[in-house]
């Protein structure tokens, strides 16, 4: 046996692995089955104002801040015995090709990440729906909307079931590619290269 197998065996312990620390993990949380039942709905339509545009920055009473477009508040029928980390689909709202936009024919899943009201809550991904018509929706929309004003909220979460803490392999893709800094364009710059080959620009201006 190799020393790692063997501290592997003996303590438990393999260590780093490919540049990955890796951990040990007697019992994770344990996700309960969703407690909001059946009957929830949600306005789809563009009057229901659903729909989220993406932003770059928000005035604040100190300035200009970022803004985080990984969540957006809606409002449904009731947040009656819904919680965090519930999961759902809503009728009508597919998943959007992320390069074309066409619908793919399968239902968006959402995950609530707060809940703020009797009838609002905090969910991600937004639904990014180009329902505005703007540009920032148009580029970034991540689902196709068929509206409805009492469109149907249907939890996925229906048995309690462990917390997988492990990314899916598909969850963070890098895909290589090389910016081009237009000539003349003010921008100070300086590229270098990770030991994998990705190429990294760093711009200040």
């Amino acid at each position: 046996m190799t020393e790692i197998s063997t501290a592997a065996y003996r303590r438990s312990y393999v260590g780093p692995i490919a540049g990955f620390e890796t951990y040990k993990l007697d019992q994770g949380l344990i996700l309960p089955a969703a407690a909001g039942g059946a009957g929830l709905t949600i306005n789809t339509l563009v009057a229901g104002a659903n729909f989220y545009t993406p932003a770059a920055t928000v005035s604040t009473t100190t300035g200009r801040g970022n803004v985080d477009n990984r969540y957006d508040q809606v409002t449904v029928s009731s947040t009656t015995s819904v919680v965090a980390g519930d999961c759902f689909t809503i009728a009508g709202v597919n998943e959007a090709h992320h390069i074309t936009k066409g619908s793919t024919g399968t239902l968006k899943t959402f995950r609530v990440i707060s809940v703020d009201s009797s009838t609002t809550m905090t969910i991600s991904p937004p639904i990014i729906s180009a329902q505005g018509a703007t540009i920032p929706e148009t580029q970034y929309q991540n689902c196709v909307v068929t509206g409805s004003a009492t469109a149907a909220i249907v939890f996925l979460n229906t048995v309690a079931k462990n917390i997988n803490v492990h990314w899916h392999k598909d969850a963070v893709v890098l895909t290589p590619g090389r910016y081009t800094i237009p000539q003349g364009s003010g921008l100070a710059n300086m590229r270098s290269s990770t030991e994998q080959g990705i190429e990294v620009t760093m711009c200040k201006w």
